[in-house]
């Protein structure tokens, strides 16, 4: 029986971006990360990948990329951010119905994330239409941009959400300015696995750096999950402290809490997710000495534990 690859993190851009946009978030991102990798990054050949792999109106390239990479399933989402001028509600439920389509024409391969800022007025409308019309079903945040998971704004829009068996994908840890990490703490998450026992939530990225406030929530809520986005320069370029990181993740928190994502196509200017992927699967027989890891828990974090989470079938 074939063991499944889910990447539960994929940003799905279905529209074109300015170059000069792309030279910023090149900036922001694949350069830094490089670093982290310790790979001496050419900011000028990022800049010609992102522009090759940011801008997927359709979903083909995402699906050429999982083809490539074995990637058999992918949970893919908008970002809705009311402080940025110019997004206004129209042109945020234009892009989130573009990422429902992008699930629609592949309902076999692809599950669609809405994104809605929670204080928007009008959020919770806009995340009914999200489900209703556009076929979404689960919900992106990046409190990072100004709001709590857990705030009393949020709490209408994961009513909805719990009611409706979706899926929140919610940002955690700390990233670069303009990012307020204070809103995106793990522990932020502990009122919604009580207030919402139902509802299936994934930890963007476990906390990175501060994971052990995950941990320690995921060991006891049972459906508080995290994804290793953002995980991937350190499996490349500090590979020891990658092992050593995750392997303590899972003793504390249970390797079923741990699902494979890759924050595509952001990272893939630097890595593509078919190395990480590859670096994942090496894991049992490549871990430094002392660090072990099973067949069996590798196939539970690259895809069996998101089959579960999401209902999946092994003949996906």
């Amino acid at each position: 029986m074939k063991n499944l690859i889910v990447d539960v993190h994929f940003h799905s851009i279905p529209y074109s971006i300015p170059n000069e946009r792309i030279n910023m978030m090149v900036e922001e991102w694949p350069m830094r990360i490089a670093k982290i990798m310790g790979i001496n990054p050419n900011k000028e050949l990022f800049i010609q990948k992102a522009q090759e792999l940011w801008g997927d109106k359709d979903g083909s390239k995402m699906i050429k990329i999982m083809n490539e990479s074995g990637i058999d399933f992918t949970l893919i989402c908008n970002v809705d951010n009311s402080g940025i001028e110019g997004a206004t509600i129209e042109k945020v439920q234009e892009i989130n119905k573009r990422v429902g389509n992008i699930a629609k024409k592949y309902p076999d391969r692809v599950m669609a994330l809405a994104g809605v800022d929670p204080r928007r007025p009008e959020a919770l409308d806009m995340l009914k239409e999200c489900f209703e019309e556009f076929g979404m079903k689960g919900l992106k945040y990046h409190s990072d941009n100004g709001y709590y998971p857990n705030g009393p704004e949020s709490y209408k829009l994961l009513k909805y959400l719990e009611k409706n068996n979706g899926v929140l994908l919610t940002h955690t840890g700390p990233i670069p300015p303009p990012s307020r990490p204070k809103f995106a703490e793990p522990m932020q998450l502990s009122d919604i696995g009580v207030d919402f026992p139902n509802l299936k939530m994934i930890a963007a990225h476990m906390g990175l750096i501060n994971w052990r406030p995950w941990a320690a929530l995921a060991s006891s809520q049972p459906n508080l999950y995290g994804d290793l986005a953002m995980w991937s320069p350190y499996a490349y370029g500090k590979f020891e402290l990658f092992c050593r990181e995750l392997r303590d993740i899972i003793d504390y928190a249970g390797v079923e809490k741990v699902l494979f994502g890759s924050d595509f196509p952001i990272y893939d200017v630097a890595l593509p997710v078919k190395d990480f992927i590859k670096i994942v699967k090496s894991l049992p027989k490549k871990a430094p000495k002392g660090i072990t890891f099973t067949n069996e828990e590798i196939n539970a974090i690259l895809g069996d534990n998101a089959a579960k989470v999401l209902g999946l079938s092994k003949d996906h």
